[in-house]
């Protein structure tokens, strides 16, 4: 190959190499999904007019939920054992950087431990240490995703609680 062929060959590759660059360090697509909890306590205490239930889990603590699936609320009497789920959208978006937004109860900034690629479940360590699922609802999307990634999820603010009585 001659030097004019050799020259051409060398600037379309420095040409091309910030191309290459961002196109490997692009980060996967954010994706929506939802995060539930859910948790076995005793109540403590019932408002039916303004839906809400006051609970105490296994260690003490004590939370009060404004429930929007009341069809069990005429059912829960103090001293019951019930089981409460929340759910809440989310949404999930890779980052390059572990220091992303400061943490609220609306935005958390993660690291991803572990995903299931079939189910689209991604398992996330928020700043604490805590540990925390989020259920994407594209597991392509979800697949993206590597262990060791960073994310910021932005929950939405609006969250769907069902308290009921425990199983016996």
């Amino acid at each position: 190959m001659n030097k004019k062929a050799l020259g051409i060959v060398a600037g379309a590759l420095i040409a091309a190499a910030p191309l290459v660059s961002s196109a490997a360090d692009s980060l996967p697509a954010p994706f929506e999904g939802n995060s539930v909890l859910q948790a076995d306590g005793i109540v403590k205490g019932v408002d039916e007019a303004k839906h809400a239930v006051t609970v105490i889990d296994a260690h003490g603590g004590e939370a009060s939920f404004t429930v929007t699936d009341t069809s069990n609320l005429a059912q829960l009497r103090q001293g019951s054992k019930v089981h409460v789920r929340m759910v809440r959208s989310a949404l999930v978006s890779p980052t390059r950087n572990a220091a992303g937004v400061q943490s609220s109860p609306q935005n958390v900034s993660a690291e991803v431990v572990a995903l299931d690629r079939a189910s689209g479940v991604v398992e996330l360590k928020g700043p604490n240490g805590a540990v925390f699922h989020i259920q994407g609802r594209d597991p392509v999307k979800v697949g993206n995703l590597q262990p060791g990634m960073h994310v910021e999820v932005a929950y939405a603010p609006q969250v769907s609680v069902a308290v009921a009585p425990a199983a016996q």
